[in-house]
């Protein structure tokens, strides 16, 4: 055997002992979490993450959960430590079990950068915390009353043995970040730590501030009527997916309504074509062959209260379409509709002045539905339509609904009371 030979088979025996040797360790490591009564699992279910909302969970549309460790803390409080991965984040969180569901709250001693994607403002932090703690929460009274000196006392305590305190109250769960999971035994005494703040909120006088319970589902960050289904291949055949090709799936199917507003879905969907080509082999003879070519889109539409005339808006291009008294609004927008009058009845001068402040995807309604032109498939783009198509239903005039069979407008203006 030549020498290159020897050094590529030395190679291969090298990782092969590398990975026996990370294969004995690990088996080792779930065995000493075993022998102390938790489970292990290698490959948990989506139920596993069902009830978590807040960062890094309810983000983005690619939910990664992994290593999984469950059991009781001595005081009998379930804990979960999980290993999880989304679109910004990866890593691992632990978690106990409190006694009633809470809005969120953020809780960071000083070595601690706030998390991706939260949105709750900053509030003073109490006396008894010290300097350099960060508190984050949608109202400052609850945040206030959560941080009792009992359980300002623990997180001082917790924070003392474990540098970069990141913890947030999310539903039931009081989750923290980068928990010491590699030493089981530094990881128990950690939970019974995290056990001890769990109990200091549960005896805190918070009953006002509890939450309805929520179905146990993938959800989204401040969009609790948001969720995840995955794949619903029988949407091709109800909306306006592409038609030709083969072999048509669907991914990352939401569905959802933001408040009062129409309900939606949204979802990729991807299919392919085939073709076939001319070229020329390498002794110049004519050949055909064929090509199998990858498409995508991305569909977001709006179910509404009513069937709508036709009507579609979108970007100034090259046709003109129809003329509305606006300048500044024809120079930026395209409006086409089989009724004209009807176009001028819904694009109104404050409708108008609507869609120039914060201009949306182009987007046609179509009998039951709005759909969306939309470039991503993404948290963002659907809410931002989500908003835009609420305040656009909103200032379509009441007159508008009652000629299509309504008593009343369905979508009450969000700026002003509602006119009776």
């Amino acid at each position: 055997m030549s020498q290159t030979g020897w050094i590529v088979v030395a190679v291969l025996m090298g990782a092969v002992v590398i990975g026996a040797a990370l294969i004995l360790r690990r088996d080792r490591y779930i065995k000493s979490l075993r022998d102390r009564g938790w489970t292990f699992e290698g490959s948990p279910g989506f139920d596993a993450v069902a009830r978590l909302a807040n960062p890094p969970f309810g983000l983005g549309f690619r939910r990664d959960p992994d290593d999984q460790i469950t059991g009781v803390t001595s005081s009998y409080r379930p804990f979960q430590v999980i290993e999880y991965g989304a679109e910004n984040w990866k890593g691992w969180v632990g978690m106990v079990t409190l006694s009633r569901r809470l809005p969120e709250l953020w809780i960071m001693d000083g070595n601690t950068r706030p998390r991706y994607g939260v949105e709750a403002a900053r509030v003073p932090s109490p006396a008894q915390l010290g300097e350099g703690w960060q508190i984050g929460a949608l109202d400052p009274e609850y945040a206030g009353e959560v941080l009792s000196p009992q359980v300002c006392a623990q997180l001082v305590a917790m924070a003392g043995t474990h540098s970069g305190l990141n913890l947030g109250i999310d539903g039931d769960q009081l989750v923290v970040l980068d928990p010491p999971r590699k030493d089981p035994e530094r990881l128990a005494a950690w939970i019974e730590q995290l056990a001890a703040v769990a109990a200091a909120i549960d005896a805190t006088p918070l009953d006002r501030w509890v939450q309805l319970e929520r179905p146990s589902q993938l959800s989204f960050y401040h969009h609790p009527d948001w969720h995840w289904i995955g794949e619903d291949d029988s949407l091709l055949q109800t909306t306006p997916a592409t038609r030709s090709g083969h072999d048509h799936t669907t991914s990352e199917v939401i569905r959802g309504r933001d408040g009062d507003g129409p309900p939606f879905v949204a979802f990729t969907h991807e299919w392919k074509t085939t073709r076939t080509e001319s070229y020329t082999d390498s002794e110049g003879r004519s050949q055909t062959r064929t090509v199998t070519d990858s498409h995508s889109e991305h569909l977001l539409g709006f179910q509404l209260p009513v069937t709508m005339p036709p009507l579609k808006v979108g970007r100034r291009g090259i046709g003109r379409g129809i003329t509305f008294e606006s300048g500044a609004f024809n120079s930026q927008f395209a409006v086409r509709a089989e009724d004209t009058k009807y176009a001028y009845d819904v694009i109104h001068p404050r409708q108008m002045e609507y869609l120039m402040a914060d201009p949306p995807a182009p987007f046609e309604i179509a009998g039951g539905w709005a759909w969306f032109e939309t470039t991503e498939h993404s948290q963002d783009s659907i809410s931002h339509s989500s908003r835009f198509l609420r305040g656009f239903l909103a200032r379509v005039p009441r007159f508008v609904w009652r000629n299509l069979g309504l008593p009343d407008s369905p979508y009450p203006p969000l700026d002003q009371p509602a006119q009776h």
